[in-house]
């Protein structure tokens, strides 16, 4: 009986594990269920996203994870952004800097992301 029990406990432990982004989000949305986005991404390597944004001092992974409620999944079979909805919007850069701002871009013209664009772009501006 405790052989089954965690037997059952280790897969389901292993099944979650799956399904979350190896790059989480930092804030989550208080608006929708979910509370966040996803970058899907073909790199294998979190340090790509690691170099800073434009002129800023945020890398390209904080400015997603932090102002944009967006995790980043890596190591998937194509680019794309997954909203909080569940909807899925294919992403056509290949770089990592391209695919950033194309993502804030799909982002700032949604419902809820439009706040975050402000927000972040307020905050750049003040820097």
């Amino acid at each position: 009986m405790r052989t089954c029990v965690l037997f059952i406990w280790f897969f389901t432990v292993l099944s979650i594990a799956q399904e979350k982004p190896e790059m989480g989000v930092y804030v989550k949305n208080k608006n929708m269920q979910k509370g966040y986005r996803t970058l899907t991404t073909t790199f294998h390597d979190s340090l790509v996203f690691k170099k800073n944004f434009k002129n800023t001092k945020y890398s390209l992974d904080y400015v997603l994870r932090y102002y944009y409620a967006t995790a980043i999944d890596l190591g998937c079979d194509k680019n794309e952004l997954i909203s909080m909805s569940g909807l899925v919007f294919p992403i056509e850069s290949e770089k990592p800097d391209e695919i950033i701002e194309e993502v804030m871009a799909l982002i700032g013209n949604m419902y809820y992301g439009r706040k975050e664009d402000k927000d972040f772009k307020r905050n750049i501006q003040q820097d």
